[in-house]
C-alpha cells in the first residue's frame, strides 16, 4: 500500500481560505495533497471516504490548530483516528497553529508534539513545514504543474468578474509634465548670510537655497529683485533644465548628481503647484505626512454642492459637485488632491485623492480622529468611477476648461502639465465593464436639473 499524500484537517468553513492557500503551495512544491474544499459540499460529511484517506492514503496529516477547530467534533474525529496511526507511523501527524490559540488550549494529543506556528506568518510557517516534509522524504512529482493547482481556487459564483481577452482603457492620476522652463538659474548670496527665511515677499516664485546660491525657473535678474529684502544677491551662472534632471551639473563649488537635481526641481514644481492653487482661490490643509491638500471650496464653485461642468475624456459634458454636506454626519466635505512629482519616464506629476471634512464654516476639523471616521464612513462606497469623476471636474476647474494647466515660475515662464490624466490600455480586461452609478448623496437633484443635465450629456455624445 503506496502512501503518498500530504492530508490536511481543518476546521469547515471557517479555516478554508488557509487551506486553500496551503494546499496550492504544497502541490507547487510537488507534494500531492487531498483536502475535502470540492469532495464534501452542501454541508454532508463524508466519513468514509476522510478515513479511508486517513487510514490508507496519507503520507503525514497535517493538523490544522485553531480556536474554532479544536471545538469542532468531526475535527477531533479526524484527530483521533490520525492519533491511532502515529502508533505504527512515528511523526504521522504534524500539528500547525494557526491563530493565536493558547498552547494550554491545545489538545492533550497534540501538545506533546512540536506545533510548526503559522500565527506569525504564513510564509515563515510554510517554510518549516516543507522542511519537515523533506526530512520525512515525502513523496513528491519531480515537475510539479502549476495548472493542476487551479482546483484551489474557489468556485465562481454568477455574475463574478473575470478576466477577458477585450481591451481595457485605464486611467491613471498622473499629470504629464509637457514643457518646464529651459534653464535653472542662480543668483549668488553677497555676503555671509545663510539659510534664508521664506517671507511673504519672497514666496511669490519658487527658489530654494543651494550653497551661497538662489536658485529658480526665473531669470537671475527677477531673483535679485525677488530676494531684495532679503538678501543683497548678484546673477551667477544657469544650468539646462533637462539635462540638470538626467545627469546633473554645477550650481555652486560642488557637483550636483542627477537624484539631488530631481530632486530639487520636484521641489521647485511643488512650490509653483502650491503658488498657482493658492491664486485660483483653493484653500489647503496639511496631511499628518506634511503634504498639502488643496480643495475646492463652495465659494470657488458657486455654493456648497453646486456643480461643476466639465468634459470627460471622451467629449461627453457632464457635471460634478467637488463639495457638499452630509446631514446624516452632520458635516461638510470638500474632494481635494495632493501631489507628488516623479522623473520616471513619463516625467509627470502624480496626484492623490483626499477629502477634507469641515465645519459650516468651511474651516477643516481638527479631530483628526473623527475627521478618519467620516472618511472611512462616507467614502466607503465610492468606487474609481467616482474618485476618478472627482479628480476630472477638479482639473478642468483648475485649468479652466483648458488642455494644459499653466504654473507660472517667473519671468514669463511656466511649468505646462496636461490637464487631462494619462490613460494606458491594457491588452485584457475585466467582464465589468459596466459605468459604476454615483450613489452619493452629491449628485442627487432635482426634476429640472436631471433634465438639464440629460441635455447637456446629449450634445457632447452628438
Amino acid at each position: 500500500m503506496m502512501r503518498e499524500e500530504i492530508f490536511i484537517s481543518h476546521a469547515t468553513p471557517e479555516d478554508n481560505d488557509f487551506v486553500r492557500w496551503l494546499g496550492s503551495k504544497l502541490e507547487l512544491a510537488g507534494y500531492k495533497v487531498w483536502h475535502d474544499l470540492a469532495r464534501l459540499k452542501g454541508g454532508d460529511y463524508f466519513w468514509d471516504k476522510i478515513e479511508a484517506a486517513i487510514r490508507t492514503d496519507a503520507f503525514r496529516f497535517v493538523a490544522v490548530v485553531s480556536k474554532v477547530a479544536v471545538g469542532k467534533q468531526g475535527v477531533k474525529d479526524e484527530w483521533a483516528v490520525a492519533g491511532t496511526i502515529e502508533r505504527s507511523l512515528p511523526g504521522f501527524i504534524i500539528p500547525v497553529r494557526l491563530d493565536n490559540i493558547p498552547f494550554s488550549d491545545v489538545p492533550i494529543s497534540l501538545h506533546r508534539k512540536n506545533l510548526i506556528d503559522f500565527a506569525s506568518g504564513w510564509h515563515k510557517g510554510l517554510a518549516a513545514l516543507v522542511d519537515t516534509l523533506e526530512d520525512a522524504q515525502a513523496p513528491r512529482v519531480s515537475s510539479p504543474a502549476p495548472a493542476l493547482v487551479r482546483h484551489w481556487l474557489p468556485e465562481l459564483k454568477e455574475g463574478a468578474i473575470v478576466r477577458t481577452d477585450a481591451k481595457e482603457t485605464l486611467d491613471s492620476t498622473w499629470l504629464r509634465i509637457l514643457s518646464l522652463p529651459p534653464a535653472i538659474e542662480t543668483a549668488r548670496i553677497l555676503g555671509k548670510d545663510r539659510e534664508i527665511k521664506v517671507t511673504e515677499e519672497n514666496r511669490k516664485l519658487p527658489w530654494f537655497e543651494h550653497e551661497d546660491r538662489i536658485v529658480g525657473f526665473a531669470k537671475g535678474a527677477d531673483l535679485v529683485s525677488l530676494m531684495a529684502k532679503s538678501v543683497m544677491l548678484k546673477v551667477a551662472n544657469a544650468a539646462d533644465t533637462t539635462a540638470f534632471i538626467k545627469e546633473g551639473s554645477r550650481l555652486g563649488d560642488k557637483d550636483v548628481p542627477w537624484w539631488e537635481a530631481r530632486k530639487r526641481v520636484a521641489n521647485l514644481i511643488r512650490q509653483a503647484w502650491e503658488l498657482a492653487m493658492e491664486t485660483k482661490g483653493f484653500a489647503s490643509v496639511y496631511q499628518a505626512t506634511g503634504r498639502r491638500i488643496f480643495y475646492a471650496t463652495p465659494e470657488l464653485t458657486g455654493g456648497r454642492g453646486k456643480f461643476v461642468l466639465y468634459e470627460d475624456f471622451d467629449g461627453t459634458k457632464r457635471r460634478k459637485a467637488l463639495s457638499g454636506k452630509s446631514e446624516k454626519r452632520g458635516a461638510c466635505w470638500a474632494y481635494g488632491v495632493g501631489m507628488v512629482t516623479s522623473f520616471d519616464e513619463p516625467w509627470r506629476v502624480e496626484l492623490r485623492h483626499a477629502v477634507i471634512f469641515t465645519d459650516d464654516g468651511g474651516k477643516p476639523l481638527e479631530d483628526a480622529l473623527k475627521a478618519h471616521r467620516l472618511r472611512r464612513g462616507f467614502c466607503k462606497s465610492w468606487w474609481n468611477e467616482q474618485w476618478r469623476t472627482l479628480m476630472r471636474a477638479f482639473l478642468w476647474l483648475a485649468s479652466e476648461g483648458k488642455p494644459e494647466l499653466l504654473l507660472p515660475v517667473g519671468s514669463g515662464r511656466s511649468i505646462s502639465l496636461s490637464s487631462t490624466p494619462i490613460q494606458f490600455e491594457a491588452p485584457c480586461g475585466l467582464s465589468d465593464v459596466a459605468r459604476v452609478v454615483d450613489e452619493d448623496p452629491v449628485d442627487e437633484i432635482d426634476e429640472d436639473e436631471a433634465a438639464q443635465e440629460e441635455e447637456g450629456e446629449e450634445e457632447g455624445a452628438q
